[in-house]
């Protein structure tokens, strides 16, 4: 409670209005008991319920300096005491005389008239909300503190009253207005809070205080804005800094797993900043919007960043290298934030949204391809194997994929054993066609030949071929993919 316990009004012992003559009297009377070794009890001390003051001569000469100036005195006042009538002055002689905080409380709330800010009640208010201030230690009611505060600005927000009280604490001073006693007294508030309250939100308190000061709220509102949204930036920026540290040089597997680890950490810090912003300006306000995308697209490129430099440390190698990269590679961390992150954008619309969804589809894409699918554990499909399909185009006429048919991506042991149904499906189909053969006396061949030009036996070998091989083919993605666009197992 600096504003007030240190306030230099209270440490020449006088009450605000005091003028320059009585001022320098305390002074020299306070002067002359340091001569002698002794403290100066005066009334103005308040003590209690103030603590009490240790004066020394350096800071008696001090306090000329910090109340020279029409917004200085002013500024003090409001949190000193004043007296302005004869409510005023019995009120504290009450206060100075038996200390009695109640008495002087229900004193001061008699020339308070309602609280409603006037020539006549301006000064009781004034000095009413200062003990209530010093009362806040006792009491520890934070609706009357908050109300205490506010009735004081709302004295210098009314233009009759703030030039009453600068007549009253300042009559030989220059003429000033409350914008800049507003700016020499916010910070002092600001600490004032920070002191009695330490458990509460500074700026949400000041909010509150001010909510109904047409004057003071728009402008502390930009101001509690401003510093939010700085917050984010600093925060984001850091990020982006670190990110660029820990992506500069060569690819190492740890990035999928630290970089992404930034963007979860920068989610968290601003977490309660965007709350706040939120609360503020609602959900769908452009500054909240705007404050967000710019959080989650530093989230993004946590994310996509360290995938895309493992993809391009692919593209330049091959082989067992390849190999070796999708082994160690961890997408866990990129999906699980980016997971996140669609979890908490889920009641707003921004483009960074968009963006983050094909991110997952095209990190799942690669996933899915970059292991064998037939395979129930995570293998590299760093093997491929080819089959033959074709798809018909029109009378007599169909397309097909050349070089040997469609290539299908898994790993070595599935391709061999891929390729060993092929050919034991090529074995069982001969066997049982010659067995037949065998049984008629080489009838059935040239039944077959004869009527159907051997067409029994191609429809043979391709229903085997289709049991025994294509059936173990058709759930890879490419398969399916391909016969959902039309085209069937085999040539024509």
């Amino acid at each position: 409670m600096q504003l007030i316990s240190n306030n230099p009004f209270r440490i020449l012992g006088v009450k605000a209005n005091a003028s320059l003559s009585d001022r320098n009297q305390q002074a020299n009377l306070i002067a002359q008991y340091l001569k002698i070794g002794q403290s100066a009890k005066l009334d103005f001390d308040i003590t209690p319920p103030l603590e009490p003051l240790t004066r020394t001569k350096e800071l008696i000469d001090l306090q000329a300096s910090r109340i020279f100036s029409t917004e200085d005195k002013i500024l003090h006042s409001l949190f000193w005491f004043v007296e302005a009538n004869g409510i005023d002055k019995i009120a504290l002689k009450h206060l100075t005389g038996s200390k009695d905080i109640d008495k002087a409380l229900s004193d001061f709330e008699k020339g308070c008239r309602g609280f409603e800010i006037s020539s006549d009640s301006y000064s009781a208010i004034l000095n009413h909300s200062t003990l209530q201030i010093i009362a806040y230690k006792q009491h520890k009611d934070l609706d009357k503190l908050k109300s205490a505060i506010a009735y004081k600005f709302d004295i210098i927000t009314n233009k009759k009253t703030l030039a009453q009280i600068k007549d009253l604490v300042a009559s030989d001073g220059i003429n000033t207005d409350f914008q800049k006693i507003l700016e020499l007294t916010m910070p002092m508030v600001k600490e004032l809070l920070n002191e009695l309250v330490p458990s509460e939100n500074t700026d949400k308190l000041l909010l509150d205080i001010f909510k109904s000061n047409t004057l003071i709220y728009p402008v502390l509102k930009n101001q509690v804005i401003e510093a939010l949204l700085d917050k984010i930036d600093n925060k984001v920026n850091n990020t982006e800094i670190e990110r660029k540290k820990a992506l500069k040089g060569i690819y190492k597997p740890t990035i999928l797993i630290d970089v992404p680890a930034l963007g979860a950490i920068l989610i968290n810090s601003v977490k309660s900043t965007l709350n706040e912003i939120a609360e503020l300006l609602g959900n769908s306000d452009p500054v909240y919007m705007e404050s967000l995308q710019k959080v989650y697209q530093e989230v993004n490129f946590c994310c996509i960043l360290p995938f895309n430099k493992m993809i391009e440390k692919l593209n330049s190698t091959n082989g067992k290298a390849n190999e070796t990269i999708i082994e160690n590679a961890d997408f866990e961390k990129i999906l699980s934030l980016f997971s996140k992150s669609m979890e908490n954008l889920n009641d707003v619309s921004i483009p960074i949204k968009t963006t983050i969804l094909k991110n997952i589809e095209g990190i799942k894409g690669l996933k899915l391809k970059s292991n064998c699918e037939f395979c129930s554990d995570d293998i590299p499909a760093l093997a491929s194997l080819k089959v033959k399909m074709h798809k018909m185009t029109g009378f007599n006429q169909y397309s097909y994929f050349k070089n040997g048919g469609l290539e299908l991506k898994c790993c070595g042991s599935c391709k061999n054993k891929k390729n060993i149904n092929y050919f034991l499906s090529i074995l069982i189909a001969t066997l049982v066609y010659g067995g037949i053969a065998a049984l008629t006396s080489g009838i059935f061949i040239f039944i077959d030949l004869w009527f159907g030009g051997f067409g029994i036996g191609k429809w043979w070998y391709r229903l085997i071929r289709k049991l025994i091989f294509y059936n173990n083919l058709k759930n890879h993605s490419t398969i399916k993919e391909q016969l959902r666009d039309g085209y069937e197992f085999g040539m024509p």
